[in-house]
């Protein structure tokens, strides 16, 4: 068995917390995560503050994340040949040591803008390399029968974490500066890495002999793809979705500041505000569970990300600049609540669909090619962005980017015949 489990498969939307290593491994997640969050909140106001440039936030958040891109198929491959519990322990080593890099620079106040971005590329590395193996250990901790409420209340905790990272962000940020939160960050690393430590499951079976990751290993997931229409199409409008629609997120901060007015205070609680409509996402696809078609829960978290964008981003035209600051603020926060809400609805409904369909023995290189597709087109709709913000303005972009999902969303249903899977419709 995969771990110590009370109850059966029906225990509702946190059955996954009856397994003691679940248990474990989430408390850990839990505040690594909220340092992670901290640290990002932190990173893109310092970055704006210094720069004021919208154009490179989108660099930022482009050095943050396209690494996964390149060596996305490779950790894919590696997850599958070595213990899944070495990889996710060396790599938080890693994240960490980048993480009291990033304080000591800021902290002694040289700290320059590539330096920034070499380190949050070198981290993000790590983290490409650490996420297929989680994958596999999640897997392992909870088996098939609990697979979908615990990737659900994965992404549940993901995303409550934006709520409590973004949130003491602002509070550290004005009592320690942006070198307290980096320091901050680092030291929450040693919670993941205690509770990976404290768990214990069976020693797992290799069913690849070999330490590397040969050109076959590498082309594996690809191959199976390529015969698996459904999945492929899942990976297409997971895609098209960073593209198109994700990269506002590192706009947040030109929103606050430009449109409705706010300093680092008021764009904490925007942040808060997304996290806590991601986590409710994701906790109504941990309650709607197995029995709720999942092809269509993916294009309803797309339109409701697409509705709430759009109104955020005609904010202008129907607001009243003399309305208070606290009811513009709070109207900012409902517009994002909502497009988070649609966003992890969105995301952990894929997410799921694609963990079920594929084999265990690819578990790893189909989450490499998934970190491939994520790590590729959420830093390319970061760069797009931030280039036509600066030449348009944050709000049309916004409302460019929402209008293209909702379309995209529309058609889907559309090109949905009665029983036929989003999937499909997308690979047609």
């Amino acid at each position: 068995m995969p771990g110590e489990t009370r109850g059966g498969p029906d225990g509702g939307t946190f059955r996954s917390l009856s397994n003691r290593n679940y248990r474990l491994y989430i408390s850990g997640q839990g505040v690594s995560l909220i340092g992670t969050w901290l640290q990002a909140a932190a990173v893109r106001w310092l970055v704006y503050e210094q720069t004021g440039s919208a154009e490179r936030l989108g660099v930022i958040e482009m050095a943050n994340l396209m690494p996964g891109l390149v060596v996305g198929l490779f950790a894919g491959a590696i997850s599958d040949r070595v213990a899944p519990r070495a990889m996710i322990l060396a790599m938080e080593v890693g994240q960490m040591a980048c993480a009291f890099v990033l304080a000591g620079l800021v902290a002694t106040g040289v700290i320059q803008f590539w330096q920034m971005a070499v380190i949050l590329a070198t981290a993000r590395v790590c983290v490409t390399f650490e996420l297929p193996s989680r994958q596999v250990f999640l897997y392992e901790l909870v088996g098939p029968e609990s697979l979908t409420n615990a990737i659900a209340l994965n992404a549940g905790l993901f995303n409550a974490t934006r709520v409590i990272g973004p949130a003491l962000a602002g509070l550290g940020f004005a009592i320690l500066g942006a070198a307290g939160c980096f320091a901050l960050n680092a030291v929450s690393y040693l919670a993941a890495i205690g509770t990976v430590l404290a768990i214990r499951i069976p020693t797992r079976a290799q069913s690849v002999s070999g330490r590397g990751a040969a050109l076959g290993d590498l082309l594996a997931g690809l191959d199976y793809l390529r015969s698996e229409r459904g999945l492929s199409g899942h990976l297409a409008l997971m895609g098209f979705f960073g593209l198109m629609g994700m990269g506002y997120e590192a706009m947040t901060p030109v929103f606050a500041r430009t449109v409705l007015g706010v300093g680092v205070g008021g764009y904490s609680l925007l942040l808060a505000s997304g996290g806590a409509g991601a986590t409710f996402g994701a906790l109504m696809v941990a309650r709607l569970g197995d029995g709720v078609r999942k092809e269509r829960m993916v294009i309803y978290g797309m339109l409701c990300f697409s509705t709430f964008l759009l109104t955020a981003s005609l904010f202008p035209l129907w607001s009243s600049p003399e309305w208070p600051s606290l009811v513009r603020l709070g109207l900012g926060a409902v517009c994002l609540f909502g497009a988070w809400f649609g966003a992890a609805f969105f995301y952990s409904s894929t997410q799921t669909l694609i963990q079920l369909r594929i084999p265990a023995r690819l578990r790893g290189r189909i989450m490499g090619v998934w970190m491939v597709v994520f790590s590729g087109s959420v830093p390319l709709g970061a760069l797009w962005t931030g280039r036509a913000a600066t030449v348009w303005g944050v709000c049309p972009v916004m409302a460019f980017s929402a209008v293209v999902c909702l379309v995209a969303g529309f058609l889907l249903i559309l090109a949905q015949g009665p029983g036929r899977p989003a999937s499909e419709a997308a690979s047609a």
